[in-house]
């Protein structure tokens, strides 16, 4: 594996461009023999305008799809990333080429479809469940479906100029990650890529191995600039207080961050220590979330997503909330009236299912939840709500973050330990990047509140490398994910196929 790894990083080298502002960054990865050549700025009509003075990443980003030159794009979540996604599509349409849009997850895939069936009409949907104007020039569909197609050899590849993989980080994934990687590597040379990423912590080598793969020029763009500036607090299970360890100008706060932790150490030596008690660990309660959520509303910092890393969780702590109401009567009325206008698309039968008739007491009081459990009806019915601001807390898992347009004012996280399966760990920060992202809604808000609930006791470095304190490095020289596995068969044939051309020549 050290051997593939090296081969590439050898072969492929990397140039570094000058950008205008410095909270930009932007490198190219470049194929063996192809030498560095500056990026044409066109002088012609753009494919697409915008009714608002681009951001110093986008800009560079918007500059290689004019160059028909893959580009990674790496920028916090809210800070303009679809922005480049959309230039692509649009150059797509106007040259008479197709494009693909993927997601990760079907929920993330029916929003995009909605928006950029508004923006641009000629949009089609492929999921698992749905299939809608299959000829559509755009097309937005899960990475596994794109790779069905790849496996099949659909005629429709032969068409395609660009494919947008939304959340690449998913790669990351143990278990789905392959399909990133096995789709990347089995689309044709001819086609480019925008990679869209808020957490991707080797995006030089990542960038260095597509173009390794498809012999073609892919550049990073990488941006620290967040619009809304985030204040970021810990909150001791069983304590009273917030303590602001990290504040709007990214600087650690070491004697808040002592103060919380002596608080958590005077609850008592269990909560201290770290010790277990299964995967919730600790001495959290539902009157912590309570109590937060209570403090949360009389700073008026509403609306607010509270991530667990279990569903039992989501709907144990919105039940807790019983005595708290968001929504006036006004209010009201609308979560019932788009909620009726849901459930008559149900057929008699599934209107019967618990799920349905046990979610409209919450939803009326501007509580939501949202996991992979419930129906999809329910799902997007709460997607909705939310995104009308008839929903001033919602609790989530993870997937929500998962690229779904819908930010908060504050972002609570339940725990700051979770359990992957084998481990009851602390989150990582690109976990935390991701979901602390929806705090903050551009325009809207001056900050975002991002909360931490810790029950058990942590250092100074571990909140540090959890928050990521300053600004992270956007090319990291650490191999933290890399897809290798499928990179060892690809190399294999290469190399097969190289000793085939030689011995016949």
């Amino acid at each position: 594996m050290e051997q593939i790894k090296e081969t590439f990083e050898k072969t492929v080298t990397v140039h570094t461009i000058r950008t205008d502002n410095e909270n930009c960054t932007h490198e190219v990865a470049l194929p063996p023999d192809m030498p560095f050549e500056p990026l044409v700025i066109r002088d012609s009509t753009p494919a697409k305008s915008y009714p608002f003075q681009l951001d110093a990443f986008q800009r560079e980003a918007i500059t290689c799809i004019e160059n028909s030159q893959s580009v990674l794009v790496s920028a916090h979540t809210s800070a303009g990333k679809t922005v480049v996604a959309l230039y692509a599509i649009a150059q797509c349409l106007r040259d008479k080429q197709r494009v693909i849009y993927t997601s990760p997850i079907k929920a993330l895939s029916n929003q995009k479809f909605r928006e950029l069936e508004e923006e641009f009409g000629d949009v089609g949907l492929m999921t698992g469940d749905v299939t809608l104007n299959p000829e559509a020039s755009c097309l937005v569909m899960t990475t596994e479906i794109l790779r069905s197609m790849l496996y099949r050899g659909s005629e429709v590849m032969r068409e395609v100029g660009w494919v947008v993989f939304d959340e690449i980080h998913y790669m990351r994934d143990k278990e789905r990650g392959v399909v990133w990687e096995e789709t990347i590597i089995l689309l044709p040379d001819n086609v480019h890529h925008v990679f869209l990423s808020a957490t991707i912590p080797n995006a030089r080598q990542f960038a260095q191995w597509v173009c390794w793969l498809h012999r073609q020029p892919v550049h990073v763009v990488y941006t620290d600039y967040r619009p809304t500036p985030l204040q970021h607090f810990i909150f001791p299970v069983g304590g009273e207080g917030l303590y602001e360890v990290v504040n709007i100008q990214g600087q650690f706060r070491e004697d808040k961050f002592m103060q919380a932790m002596s608080g958590l150490a005077a609850l008592g030596d269990q909560a201290a220590g770290g010790v277990q008690r299964g995967r919730k660990g600790g001495m959290k309660t539902d009157s912590n979330v309570v109590k937060i959520i209570r403090t949360i509303k009389e700073r008026d910092m509403l609306p607010c997503i509270i991530f667990s890393f279990s569903r039992k969780e989501c709907e144990a702590y919105a039940l807790s909330l019983k005595d708290m109401d968001f929504n006036d009567d006004e209010e009201k009325k609308l979560v019932r009236e788009i909620y009726n206008s849901a459930i008559d698309l149900l057929s008699d039968e599934d209107k019967k299912l618990p799920q349905i008739g046990q979610i409209l007491p919450l939803l009326l009081r501007g509580i939501g939840v949202h996991h992979s459990g419930l129906l999809p009806i329910l799902k997007e019915t709460v997607e909705i709500l939310f995104g009308e601001g008839l929903l001033k807390t919602l609790f989530a898992t993870e997937t929500f973050s998962m690229g779904l347009n819908m930010p908060a004012r504050t972002v609570l996280f339940t725990s700051a330990r979770k359990f992957d399966g084998a481990d009851n760990r602390w989150i990582t920060s690109g976990e935390y990047i991701q979901m602390s992202g929806r705090a903050g809604r551009r325009g809207k808000d001056d900050r975002g509140l991002v909360i931490l609930m810790v029950d058990h006791k942590m250092s100074s470095d571990d909140a540090k490398q959890i928050i990521k304190v300053g600004s992270f490095s956007a090319f990291p020289r650490r191999v933290t994910v890399f897809p290798l596995r499928r990179v060892a068969i690809h190399f294999l044939v290469e190399r097969s196929r190289m000793s085939t051309t030689a011995s016949s020549s």
